[in-house]
């Protein structure tokens, strides 16, 4: 199980601005402050990309959630656009990254345009972020767990600046849009992850500590980005079938219809990369983020994830 007694955790919302159930979630949580007493830690909420969320758009200059790589923030030539000079603001708040001061914990709230339901993006080596999610798998069945590219050994996304963390992804949700569904599950998961965050708290202090509840989550891990497919000019010319909009986290097969040419009929089939160039693409693999509609501009249609089972040591409730 996680060894960290949790002493500060952040809540973080409009790291994208146009993602409106986490601003005014995060916006909400920031006035009722009364609804973090009594636990045994620090509960800090904060708005994270204000200007973008002032304007109602995913960022101003570039992608926030892009800007928190180690190198970057303490790289001081790194501020010629208005996310990567706020990324470094944060770090001084949340962080600093990688130092014994970083934040124990850190829950950013996000919505995506893609039928994720609730997707809970984390690092492969969090040991509390997936006993967190464990617990909010028992609540509620449709929680999925996304791990970060394992490949990698930093990664940009905000989150990674606490010790711990989690990038709570919530979709289907139209860029600006209040869903009230959403936000009602978004913040009853939130709470109960700090509720988990409290039992965790008191198994540490308990001797022997525990006691721990040997259990295992269902992770998908990401294996790649598969662009749009595209005419000798580099423009789009498919988009996604009809027939596999909404199927994230479904099993996608070679030869099943993945797009849909601009010519309005032709079916575009799902190849996957054969072995040993992608060898993870043997096994079965699971789309998510379909149809992402900020991820054009990254030339990704869709991801892919493998599944398996991670064990996990989960605090008893």
């Amino acid at each position: 199980p996680c060894s960290t007694k949790v002493k500060r955790v952040f809540i973080t919302g409009g790291t994208h601005g146009n993602e409106a159930c986490g601003v005014v979630l995060a916006k909400h949580f920031i006035k009722t402050p009364q609804l973090f007493a009594g636990f045994s830690f620090e509960v800090s909420v904060l708005l994270t990309n204000v200007a973008s969320i002032a304007s109602n758009s995913r960022y101003v200059d570039e992608d926030m959630n892009r800007c928190f790589l180690q190198k970057d923030l303490s790289d001081p030539t790194r501020t010629s656009t208005l996310e990567a000079r706020r990324a470094k603001e944060l770090n001084d708040v949340l962080g600093p990254k990688g130092s014994a001061d970083a934040a124990d914990l850190i829950i950013d709230l996000h919505n995506t345009t893609a039928d994720t339901g609730v997707a809970l993006m984390m690092p492969p080596g969090d040991e509390l972020s997936h006993a967190i999610a464990s617990h909010l798998i028992s609540l509620d069945p449709s929680v999925r767990v996304c791990n970060w590219n394992a490949n990698q050994n930093d990664w940009p996304m905000l989150p990674s600046v606490g010790k711990h963390g989690m990038t709570f992804e919530v979709g289907a949700v139209p860029w600006g849009v209040m869903d009230g569904a959403v936000y009602q599950k978004t913040r009853r998961l939130v709470v109960a992850s700090l509720q988990y965050v409290e039992a965790h708290n008191a198994a540490l202090a308990r001797q022997p500590p525990g006691p721990w509840l040997p259990t295992s989550v269902q992770v998908h891990a990401f294996v790649r980005a598969v662009d749009y497919p595209r005419d000798a000019d580099g423009e789009i010319a498919g988009m996604i079938h009809p027939d596999f909009q909404g199927k994230d986290f479904e099993p996608l097969q070679r030869g099943d219809a993945a797009f849909l040419s601009v010519d309005g009929q032709t079916a575009i089939p799902f190849t996957p990369k054969p072995p040993p160039e992608e060898e993870a693409e043997a096994e079965q693999l699971y789309p998510f983020f379909i149809n992402e509609a900020a991820y054009v501009e990254k030339k990704t249609a869709f991801m892919l994830a493998r599944r398996f089972d991670r064990p996990v040591q989960a605090a008893q409730l």
